[in-house]
């Protein structure tokens, strides 16, 4: 493979954050399973849903999104160019400037509280349903100071990140996690509008967490806050610039993620609590690996493009891609295959029944076949970035945006793909919406002289996606053929099947992948694989 030095590190960082992010999302369908206890596919679960989405919206797009993101390579050249001390005074000035934004856009978020409901919420108001508007206002206030913690947050993990400090942002999430679960199990008896009640308290505790674990690894790199307020300084005007018109494109897929819970209110009650629920089993392997790998590798992008090291720069990319197929279309494959029962196992108790859990599967569906497309945007997102182009993502967003709201009316609106289709109509959307995004930046890359997609890529898609159909063969046969009767009637014996079935199906995957010859392959085991013992060396 062709320069080794920068693949290494840059897979040291995603292991590295790959394994704390697992546990994060381990434990976040430790969460989700709880809260699926707790609420079912209720109307008081998509109130809540609706309800913690608001901030959240904001939050992606300027906390955990383009902050984050935009201040890894500023950072990074003020540091390199004129030293610690200018750099860190850039940290602390960013963090007054955007403390006193985020504090006015919470504050705003409280006061108009009901509105933004109504519109987020829009089938309660179209259903007349007042005292839902009312449940949901309220924990729209408790929650929204969220928005403020992960904002802050968002500005110390592109920090972290670019003194390449990469475990405390990653358990940031677990943070969140832990306080949720622990509120949804001990309050799981109380009436579901206290336990909302209670969780939205929860969320705050989980995000003050988050921000406060971040703070030890920065004062031991030399970083001492100052609270400087001078929002027209070059480097802030030029953090702005960014952050401006790109918090549209780097928010795209939650953009229209959110987009479909609005028509999925339309719909009716419980198919929001459905999407949500889908989406999160294919966040799942997108939160830990292609968000690892995006980590990891935008530090090296920025200094690759400032170094004017152009082929290394596509070669990386190209890694990365190869990395994304190897991992992500046999996982697509598998969630098609066995996420009925992957969806019983995980959620279906207490409040949670039968019609949940095939509404959330029926959406998994159609999500799933855009996780590969997900997986690709996260890396190819980060290389504008590195480039300081904003205006580029923000054009490919708002194609994608048109289409996936295109298609979301005319679900809505022709009778018959509303029966037919539904609520997992809303997910197609958002599938489709992405594919057009990351066909529109990776050609105006090509453009520009950066060829990223070459027949070779080609080659390693085909020959992933043979090897995932002989994967889904096999955990079709053993699921659905010969899967014992006992499967039925004991969780316990349809997890352990369930669990025998993933293992057999991904060894049946890895010894095609290695028939098949797929670049990288085994490179990327032993890399992705190492003892815990090197990583912590």
């Amino acid at each position: 493979m062709n320069h080794p030095d920068h693949k290494k590190p840059f897979l040291y960082a995603a292991r590295l954050v790959s394994l704390i992010t697992l546990a994060s999302r381990i434990l976040g369908l430790v969460r989700d399973a709880v809260l699926a206890a707790c609420f079912g596919a209720s109307r008081i679960s998509d109130i809540f849903w609706f309800a913690f989405e608001l901030p959240n919206l904001l939050r992606r797009v300027l906390g955990e999104g383009a902050l984050s993101a935009f201040i890894v390579p500023i950072f990074t050249k003020v540091r390199s160019e004129q030293g610690d001390a200018s750099a860190w005074r850039l940290a602390s000035n960013a963090l007054t400037v955007l403390a006193l934004i985020s504090l006015m856009l919470t504050a705003l978020g409280i006061i108009f509280a009901q509105p933004l409901f109504l519109i987020y919420g829009l089938g309660y108001s179209l259903r007349g349903d007042s005292d839902a508007i009312l449940i949901g206002a309220q924990l729209t206030r408790v929650m929204f100071p969220f928005l403020m913690l992960l904002t802050l947050s968002a500005i110390l993990m592109g920090l972290c990140h670019s003194i390449r400090h990469f475990a405390t942002p990653a358990l940031g999430s677990i943070m969140l996690n832990l306080a949720m679960i622990v509120a949804g199990l001990i309050f799981i008896r109380q009436p579901e509008q206290q336990i909302a009640q209670i969780l939205a308290i929860s969320v705050l505790i989980g995000g003050l967490c988050r921000l406060l674990i971040m703070i030890p690894p920065l004062i031991k790199a030399g970083f001492r806050f100052r609270p400087i307020f001078d929002p027209a300084s070059p480097h802030m005007r030029q953090l702005f610039l960014m952050l401006l018109p790109a918090t549209f494109g780097l928010a795209i897929v939650q953009i229209n993620i959110s987009i479909s819970r609005i028509f999925a209110g339309l719909l009716g009650e419980g198919y929001n609590t459905a999407l949500i629920y889908s989406n999160r089993l294919v966040q799942l392997p997108l939160a830990i690996i292609a968000s690892a790998l995006a980590t990891a590798i935008l530090p090296q992008l920025s200094q690759l493009w400032i170094d004017k090291q152009h082929e290394q720069l596509q070669n990386l990319v190209r890694f990365a891609f190869r990395l994304i197929f190897i991992i992500f279309v046999p996982a697509t494959v598998g969630l098609m295959v066995l996420g009925l029962p992957i969806i019983d196992i995980l959620f279906q108790r207490n409040q949670w029944d039968q019609d949940a859990t095939l509404w959330t599967y029926q959406a998994l569906l159609f999500y799933a076949p855009g996780l590969t497309l997900w997986g690709l945007l996260r890396i190819i997102t980060p290389i504008y970035y590195a480039q300081q182009n904003v205006r580029t993502p923000v054009i490919a967003a708002a194609c994608a945006m048109i289409v996936n709201v295109a298609l979301n009316f005319a679900l809505i609106s022709i009778p018959c793909l509303r029966t037919n289709l539904g609520h997992a109509g809303l997910a197609l959307a958002n599938t489709v919406g992405v594919l057009i995004n990351a066909i529109i930046l990776l050609l105006i890359l090509r453009k520009k002289g950066l060829h990223l997609w070459n027949l070779d890529l080609t080659y390693t898609a085909l020959r992933t996606l043979i090897a995932a159909a002989l994967m889904g063969a096999v955990a079709w046969h053993l699921w659905y053929i010969l899967a014992p009767d006992a499967v039925q009637n004991s969780q316990l014996l349809a997890l352990a099947w369930l669990l025998m079935t993933i293992t057999l199906a991904a060894a049946a995957y890895l010894l095609a992948a290695l028939a098949l010859r797929i670049p990288d392959l085994k490179s990327t085991l032993k890399i992705l694989l190492k003892k815990s013992s090197k990583t912590n060396a």
